[in-house]
């Protein structure tokens, strides 16, 4: 029984690998002493630039492994007597300002060594006001064509150096985005990190404040979940450079004292992390200090993030990929390439090597007809392992993120059940995101951040959500022994 079923299972693998790149095409016409038909080659070129791109890539199978399987680094506990400012850029964040000030005064560093400093970007509401009644230093910037983090990020750092020594006053610079909110413990955690572990500039762990609010947001919220498992836990245990994402990164002073901030496109993190890298700056990863950041809870939001993330992406790219591909050439290191294929615009190359074979299969068979030299199974074949691929991997591997992180999961069982078939949907829309950015010019659009919660409330969520996680796991180990 197993025997035959390991065989139907091979045949039928072989059948579908034979199908995806055309040998069964190229292989009946060689067998029947015919001319290989055009539809061969063009489906053999295109899959084999697919296979090619996945070997570059399959390293990150290794990552997944570690990711699910091991843990971070952790750093000793480190004296706290380092001076750091939060930068903070907010956009009509009246709602959730002043929420963010008081989370970073509630922290268990000693606030005297902590300054908070926020620019009111293009404000038209009291965004201002409330942070300067929280006691923060705020600047107002008001240019209309300049409406970004990255150019609020800019203004603010070339303002504060008016009133500050970039280098000598603070140790180290924290970007939060107004919507965040960091646990208490927070700045002790990135403070042990940067000390004990001599990083550049430093991530912290990602979760979300929202995911039980809809699908849609503990969709994204899995996608979030997903960067620990799929990289910077891997990475944090190879001791290696890290990916940046825009909230929670922490940049030493002399990074900012160089030239200050310079990184002003659609996805300044990205293009951050390519010029840093090509630098020989490392980030670290402190997976113990933890921020909530508020999730999308529309598609139209998730359609307006992700195509100007898609769009920032190709920029980004544009600018900084062949540097650093120079860099790595120059001076090869495992980090920029690994860095430059996490900045690949991957999805996009996906899409439109699939979009590209599609239309070449379809004017090929108008032009021969159906006349027996060309293969439906094929051409349905590669349509098929593109689209249904990516919601079955994603599936999986969402559901193995869901089950690693749970105890950081504020959700409950229930509604994760009911997600977790949605969830894949977003591997399945990312390419498309990707593909349409090109023709796309997206603006930097507001999004309502609504949700206010203190992070002291929501770490003691996770805490007790983890507390019992370890007490059934235990009580589970009892039972067998």
């Amino acid at each position: 029984m197993l025997a035959n079923f390991t065989n139907t299972f091979w045949d039928a693998t072989l059948q579908w690998i034979y199908g995806f790149f055309g040998i069964d095409i190229i292989m009946d016409a060689l067998g029947k002493g015919e001319p290989v038909p055009v539809q061969g080659y063009l489906q053999a070129v295109f899959s084999g630039i697919l296979a090619l791109l996945g070997i570059f890539t399959a390293y990150r199978f290794l990552y997944f492994v570690l990711g699910v399987f091991g843990h971070a680094r952790h750093y000793p506990e480190a004296p706290k007597d380092k001076r750091y400012a939060f930068i903070i850029t907010a956009w009509n964040e009246e709602l959730v300002i002043g929420n963010l000030i008081d989370d970073i005064r509630a922290m268990d560093y000693p606030q005297e060594l902590i300054e908070i400093f926020v620019v009111a970007d293009n404000c038209t509401d009291k965004t201002g006001q409330i942070a300067e009644e929280k006691g923060a230093h705020v600047y107002y910037h008001n240019n209309p064509k300049e409406r970004s983090k990255g150019f609020g990020l800019h203004y603010l750092v070339q303002e504060m150096s008016k009133d500050i020594d970039i280098l000598n006053d603070f140790y180290a610079y924290t970007t939060l985005d107004a919507d965040n909110v960091p646990a208490p413990d927070y700045l002790t955690k990135i403070n042990n990190c940067l000390q004990a572990s001599g990083a550049d500039e430093c991530v912290a762990y990602r979760n979300s404040k929202n995911l039980s609010e809809n699908w849609i947001s503990a969709m994204c919220g899995v996608q979030a979940f997903g960067h620990s498992v799929n990289g910077l836990r891997a990475r944090s245990m190879l001791n290696i450079s890290q990916e940046m994402y825009g909230p929670s990164t922490t940049l030493r002073n002399y990074v900012l004292a160089e030239g200050g901030w310079k990184w002003t496109s659609l996805t300044e993190d990205m293009e951050t992390l390519m010029d840093l890298t090509a630098r020989g700056y490392k980030t670290g990863y402190c997976e113990e200090a933890v921020f909530y950041e508020e999730q999308p809870t529309t598609m139209r939001l998730v359609w307006n993030q992700r195509v100007r993330w898609a769009r920032g992406g190709l920029l980004a790219f544009k600018m900084y990929g062949w540097k650093l591909f120079k860099s790595f050439c120059k001076k090869p290191t495992w980090s920029k390439y690994d860095m430059f294929w996490q900045t690949f615009p991957l999805s996009f190359v996906f899409f439109w090597i699939g979009f590209l074979y599609q239309l070449c299969s379809i004017i090929l068979f108008l032009a021969v007809g159906d006349s027996g030299y060309f293969n439906w199974w094929s051409f349905a074949n590669y349509a098929i392992t593109l689209f249904a691929g990516a919601y079955l991997s994603g599936f999986a591997i969402n559901l193995v993120v869901i089950i690693r992180e749970w105890k950081h999961f504020l959700l409950p069982f229930w509604k994760t059940v009911l997600f977790i078939f949605l969830f894949p949907f977003y591997n399945v829309m990312d390419p498309v995101f990707s593909a349409l950015s090109i023709f796309i010019n997206p603006l930097w659009k507001h999004i309502d951040h609504h949700f206010v919660k203190k992070g002291s409330e929501l770490a003691a969520e996770e805490a007790a959500k983890g507390t019992k996680h370890e007490s059934e796991n235990q009580n589970g180990s009892g039972k067998e022994s």
